[in-house]
């Protein structure tokens, strides 16, 4: 005969069955479970008093929740959290259920279950949700607040989104401007030349060129434009544009030719940072905006040369370019960091042109510094972005693919095998469908977390997109390390995934190969490898690993 203990005894949450006395105001135990029995400590309890089995500020606190299910006769639920000397910080949930007979409550109830898992994945879910947030606002914010205009088209040529310096720019050069194609808007007699750039730079070849284009007003306008791909998943998806208005720079370059006083004029009105040096490097003359830009007293320069200027790393090379140009005659340029006063770098683009006279001698050197630390900026997130998958973080193909080049010749050199791991969910798509591609994505993020929780700081975790992903391990002797790393990694990714409050299981599929002679020297053979026991993984029942 099935009794009522061997019922509740079947059930892995806590169970409590408290009869209520007749006064309503004190509650014995009547029945617990064997998940019960063990929170107790194996207590003999049955028939006691709450009061007589646990301490007075835990039993005033249970009892305050047990009188809301008597007085209200209705279910009620409450949280507790919790500390355990293994576990940390614990969640439970406890649900209270009266039973009322002959119009009275007469016993009440109570199942308590685990939620520890479930609050942090909450916990989890919420803080990558902010990251990704930030990530993206400071992503936004990099873009709109950069001082060079930058524009991103798409690869038939049309404006996505431009940055206020660009709108500001365009202003300025045409005063009715409705086009949403960036080459209906830029007029130029170098336009076939210009689209050839575009082409080559949608092939992944970054380009640069400089043109003239005429404004409304009639005047000329030189312009460089540098063309940088955007990478996604090794595709190029569209092109960003980042223009320098080149007019002040060459005007003020002829004016010093016609005449010094000219040049001093636009020299003191521009934000750039243009200087003279002699042949040792010494300053003759340096603009106002130094000043301005470096916070240097406008004194001190005449007691500094070009070398105090630069950062240390850079001082050898500004100093062999300075001589190329002495023994060359041609204008040169580079990016440099200068020091401000704070003792702060900066990244400056510098244009190094030496002058001679008419007799061929040696005169000065004109030299003029644009601040580009916000494109630098700019610029390192995009290289970020060119390695790295933009929902996970993790190494996209080019990244991984150029580890993989470093642990083979490291392997092929120590004779220290490595392995390579892909795996996939099985069955995302069913995800996807029954809860939207937000869903989806928040359960790739937690993939990827886990697994890199899970490998080593040596280790690279890649995902080639959609729920495809693939690690690379070096250093790994044997088949039996490799199982070791597997079997930590299936039991990492066997525990729930929290999708719209539900938490899911979900089958993972392993493919991994150890590396051999043949897959160092033949180009992505052990990829193939891995894809293949990957393959035979999922067509044998899937949620399983296979190591060849």
């Amino acid at each position: 005969m099935i009794t009522n203990q061997m019922l509740v005894d079947g059930i892995e949450d806590m169970v409590f069955v408290m009869r209520v006395e007749d006064d309503g105001e004190r509650l014995f135990y009547q029945i617990i479970n064997q998940t019960a029995r063990e929170s107790l400590l194996h207590k003999e309890v049955i028939g006691k008093e709450l009061r007589e089995v646990l301490d007075q500020v835990t039993a005033e606190h249970l009892y305050r929740h047990y009188r809301k299910a008597i007085d209200q006769r209705t279910t009620h639920d409450y949280e507790d959290v919790f500390f355990s000397p293994l576990g940390g910080e614990c969640f439970a949930k406890t649900t209270l259920t009266p039973v009322v007979e002959g119009g009275k409550v007469t016993c009440v109830v109570g199942v308590t279950r685990d939620i520890t898992e479930q609050k942090k994945l909450e916990k989890q879910r919420n803080i990558s949700k902010q990251r990704l947030k930030v990530s993206r606002q400071r992503y936004k914010s990099l873009f709109e607040e950069s001082t060079q205009p930058i524009i991103y088209i798409n690869k038939l040529g049309k404006i996505i989104r431009m940055n206020k310096a660009c709108r500001r720019f365009f202003s300025q050069i045409y005063q009715k401007n409705q086009e949403r194609y960036f080459f209906d808007i830029l007029k130029t007699t170098d336009q076939e030349l210009m689209i050839q750039k575009f082409k080559e730079t949608k092939q992944g070849k970054p380009q640069s060129l400089e043109v003239t284009i005429m404004s409304e007003n009639h005047f000329e306008v030189k312009l460089q434009i540098e063309f940088i791909p955007m990478m996604v998943d090794r595709e190029v998806e569209g092109v960003y544009l980042m223009l320098k208005d080149m007019t002040a720079e060459l005007f003020a370059k002829d004016a010093l030719m016609k005449s010094e006083e000219r040049f001093r004029l636009i020299a003191e009105n521009s934000s750039d940072l243009i200087q003279i040096i002699d042949r040792n490097g010494r300053f003759t003359y340096v603009s106002p905006s130094h000043e301005r830009v470096l916070g240097f007293p406008m004194l001190e320069f005449s007691e500094r040369s070009i070398d105090d200027l630069v950062a240390d790393e850079h001082k050898e090379l500004i100093l062999d370019v300075l001589e190329q140009t002495h023994n060359e005659n041609h204008a040169k340029k580079l990016e440099v960091k200068f020091r401000n006063a704070s003792g702060k770098s900066q990244w400056f683009e510098l244009k190094i042109e030496p002058v001679f006279t008419s007799d061929g001698l040696y005169h000065h050197t004109n030299i003029v510094a644009r601040d580009i630390e916000e494109r630098k900026k700019y610029e390192k997130e995009l290289r970020r972005l060119a390695f790295r998958d933009p929902l996970t973080g993790l190494a996209n193909r080019r990244l991984f693919d150029d580890r993989m080049q470093k642990v083979k010749a490291k392997a092929e050199r120590d004779q220290i095998p490595f392995a390579v791991v892909m795996l996939d969910l099985d069955d995302f798509k069913s995800i996807n469908d029954q809860f939207g591609h937000d869903a989806g994505d928040q359960v790739i993020i937690q993939i990827s977390k886990r697994l890199l929780n899970t490998v080593r700081e040596m280790d690279t975790v890649g995902r080639l997109g959609g729920d495809e992903f693939i690690i690379l391990l070096p250093e790994i002797a044997t088949k039996e390390n490799l199982n070791r790393f597997i079997k930590r990694l299936e039991a990492n990714l066997d525990k729930p995934f929290l999708v719209e409050n539900q938490l899911l299981t979900l089958g993972v599929s392993f493919g991994a190969v150890l590396s051999d002679r043949k897959s160092i020297n033949r180009p992505n053979s052990i990829i193939i490898e891995a894809d293949r026991a990957l393959y035979e993984a999922k067509r044998s029942g899937k949620n399983r690993s296979i190591i060849l």
